[in-house]
């Protein structure tokens, strides 16, 4: 773009913010597929908020925080460096486009901060020891079986009718299980243990990816840089902060920014 105010560049880059500010990420979708399938679609990912105020509640915090983290001495893990909530200060955006950022960093912080807290339990191996810690790894493994289950039906079937109505494409559970039992995910433990972890790892890993495609299509925006953060890889394709025209150029073209493009 040029410098100088009467450049064509400033010019469709002025152009570009006003279009952020009166049309919003949202409509760019309703252009792209209608306004029923970006309604509806759109609408119902706000659904799986209640999916990850469970998984923070349950997984990062009462199971790895307040049971296995205390017993057994994992590494301990930063809230804040992974859910990060900045990208709603940004200047020239609506208030649907703040709602949809700090959503999509709540959630893919969470998602994020459960697959590292599992690797973490993954890596040690908590079946030896005295008979309280066995308890806590018993307790452990029955509570997590529970809240795993519960929510990989929910989130399997509420993505389900999401990426029908926006064009998403469904994460392969079965390379997922395959890749893990090649590498011997959970190797250490024995086989009740090691299937439960590859079992909540899967589901945290498709979570993940089917993020990846809604934070993409919806605020592929990057954080603020600062020390210790920790961000999904698929940060790597987003826009810096001050390109939010690009940004509503990409999404009315392509619909996201991620390689995997929407269906329609």
């Amino acid at each position: 773009m040029g410098n100088g105010d009467g450049a064509p560049g400033a010019k469709v880059g002025e152009k570009a913010k006003k279009e952020v500010i009166v049309f919003s990420i949202f409509n760019t979708h309703v252009k792209r597929i209608g306004i029923p399938r970006t309604f509806i679609g759109g609408g119902l990912m706000y659904l799986s908020f209640l999916e990850f105020i469970f998984i923070h509640l349950t997984s990062i915090i009462i199971l790895y925080r307040w049971m296995i983290a205390p017993f057994f001495k994992t590494k301990e893990f930063r809230i804040k460096d992974f859910i990060i909530l900045d990208r709603g200060k940004i200047r020239g955006m609506t208030g649907l486009d703040r709602l949809n950022c700090e959503f999509c960093g709540y959630a893919n912080g969470t998602a994020t901060l459960w697959n590292f807290e599992l690797d973490a339990i993954a890596e040690a191996d908590l079946g030896k020891g005295r008979l309280l810690r066995k308890l806590v790894v018993s307790a452990y493994a029955l509570l997590l079986a529970i809240f795993s289950v519960f929510n990989f039906i929910l989130s399997k079937v509420l993505f389900a009718i999401i990426a029908l109505f926006l064009g998403y494409h469904w994460a392969s559970t079965k390379t997922t299980r395959r890749r893990l039992k090649e590498t011997d995910y959970a190797g250490a433990y024995g086989l009740l243990m090691r299937g439960l972890l590859r079992f909540a790892k899967v589901y945290a890993e498709t979570l993940s990816a089917n993020l990846e495609q809604i934070e993409s299509s919806w605020c592929p925006l990057k954080h603020i840089e600062r020390a210790g953060i920790v961000v999904p890889a698929h940060h790597g394709n987003f826009y810096d902060r001050d390109r939010l025209g690009e940004v509503i150029g990409t999404l009315a073209r392509d619909g996201t920014v991620s390689p995997r493009k929407p269906r329609y």
